[in-house]
C-alpha cells in the first residue's frame, strides 16, 4: 500500500485507511494489560470488547437467564482449588511377579501364537524354498495356542472388577 499514490485509490480505500488509523491509534492508547481492567472501562474512542469481556450493564451482558459465565456460581474456576499432598504418600504398588513365574502352558502357548506368524514372514522373506510340511506344521502350532489361549480366557465377567488392575 506505501507504493499507492493518491491518484492510483480506489473510491472505498480512503475510508479504509481512515478506519485503520483510527483503529491504529485507539489500540496504542489503551491501557496495558498489565493489570484487572475495571467492570465496564472500554478504551478511547468507545469501542467494544471484542475479547469477551463484559461491559457492566447486566442487560447488554446476559447471554439469558442462567447462562454465561458466573451465573450465580461460586464454584470457582478450575484451577481454584487446594492440592492435598498426602494424596499418594499412602499406596505403594505391590511388587510385581518375576518373569518367570507364568504359568508354562500359557508362556508356550503364547511363544507358538507370535513367534509361528514370525516365522512365517522369516521363511517368506528368507526361505523360499521351505517345504509344506513346515508351513503347515507351523500353521498347526498358530491354531493350537491361539485355541488354548481362548480356551483359558475368563468366561465370567467379576462383578466387583473395575479392570483398573491388569
Amino acid at each position: 500500500m506505501a507504493d499507492n499514490e493518491a491518484g492510483d485509490r480506489q473510491p472505498g480505500q480512503a475510508a479504509d485507511d481512515a478506519a485503520w488509523r483510527d483503529l491504529v491509534r485507539r489500540l496504542e492508547e489503551t491501557p496495558s494489560a498489565a493489570g484487572p481492567a475495571e467492570p465496564g472501562a472500554f478504551p478511547p474512542g468507545g469501542a467494544l470488547p471484542t475479547d469477551g469481556a463484559r461491559s457492566g450493564d447486566p442487560a447488554r451482558d446476559s447471554d439469558g437467564p442462567g447462562e454465561g459465565p458466573g451465573a450465580g456460581d461460586d464454584a470457582g474456576g478450575p484451577r481454584d482449588y487446594e492440592l492435598l499432598e498426602d494424596d499418594d504418600e499412602g499406596f505403594v504398588p505391590p511388587e510385581p511377579p518375576a518373569l518367570g513365574s507364568g504359568e508354562p502352558a500359557k508362556v508356550m502357548a503364547w511363544c507358538g501364537a507370535v513367534g509361528a506368524p514370525l516365522f512365517l514372514l522369516l521363511f517368506t522373506l528368507l526361505w523360499r524354498g521351505v517345504p509344506g510340511l513346515v508351513l503347515l506344521g507351523l500353521a498347526a502350532v498358530f491354531l493350537a495356542a491361539t485355541g488354548y489361549l481362548v480356551f483359558r480366557m475368563p468366561r465370567e465377567r467379576n462383578e466387583g472388577d473395575d479392570g483398573a488392575r491388569v
